[in-house]
């Protein structure tokens, strides 16, 4: 009687573990099962924006920059190719979320926005600047009160965008005059409305602006004073894609192991804002 008893805990246990190896087994590779084409991973990017991703010709060839490189070194580390899914910029998220692409890994801020339809994986401090005619005859200083009355150029449903919307409300609300917007598809266009003169500054992200003032160092500045810190660019995958945690997993090693600290330097980033941790806007 022991004997028989003995023999069926055994089962029971042997039927319990390969219950658990089966349940186990294939989650862990739902995620391979989730991507749009199997074996590459898909990379919704808009090449319009050095140093982070832009086209090798400038306005055709292959798609290059630190967006484009590292998600290159994520699909590699993740035993997967890379195909780059050129998409316009207020079409990222939508393309994610309409399953045309695995990831989108293309200096979007991590924001509450965002991460309510997509989850998000920081990897680069950043924060907004503002961009000016040399000498700053506005004497822009902040994106605050020194805005007021001011023409600002942003790129179209950015995060920058609504930070300039935000602070216009801010303007009228205090009995101030209102910041008169201006949004671009493009960051190129948004560089040609300051060049013409109609507008008098752009708001953009710290790297953008380093890259349009050194294309036209005679004619732009970075304005000086204080913005907005803490803010993170972040790659987005569907939210609560299996992805989520095998990217975010992939990107510290890629951090611990100086892969994305040696593509920042080669296009002239910081390797010490690379991050996995930032606070949404």
């Amino acid at each position: 009687m022991l004997v028989n008893s003995k023999k069926s805990i055994i089962a029971v246990s042997v039927a319990t573990v390969a219950l658990l190896l089966g349940s186990i087994a294939p989650a862990q590779a739902d995620w391979e099962a989730d991507l749009v084409t199997k074996g590459t991973l898909i990379n919704c990017i808009d090449p319009e924006y050095p140093p982070m991703e832009y086209y090798s010709n400038g306005t055709s060839g292959k798609i290059i920059g630190f967006d484009a490189e590292a998600s290159a070194a994520l699909a590699k580390e993740l035993k997967l190719k890379i195909k780059q899914l050129a998409t316009s910029f207020d079409g990222l998220i939508p393309a994610l979320t309409a399953g045309r692409c695995d990831i989108v890994w293309t200096a979007l801020y991590l924001s509450n926005k965002r991460l309510a339809v997509a989850d998000g994986v920081p990897y680069l401090e950043t924060g907004p600047g503002v961009v000016v005619a040399k000498g700053n005859p506005k004497k822009i200083t902040d994106i605050s009160f020194s805005m007021c009355g001011k023409r600002i150029a942003v790129q179209g449903a950015s995060a920058n965008e609504g930070l300039v919307k935000a602070q216009d409300k801010v303007c009228q609300d205090t009995g101030k005059k209102g910041i008169a917007i201006s949004s671009y598809p493009k960051v190129a266009e948004t560089v040609a409305a300051l060049l013409n003169g109609k507008v008098d500054g752009i708001v953009e992200t710290d790297v953008a602006c380093g890259d349009i003032v050194n294309k036209n160092k005679k004619k732009f500045e970075v304005a000086k004073g204080y913005f907005l810190g803490d803010v993170s660019f972040a790659a987005y995958m569907q939210k609560g894609s299996s992805l989520t945690p095998v990217v975010k997993k992939a990107v510290q090693k890629l951090m611990d192991n100086g892969t994305l600290a040696k593509i920042a330097k080669k296009y002239n980033l910081d390797p010490e804002k690379l991050t996995t941790v930032g606070e949404p806007i």
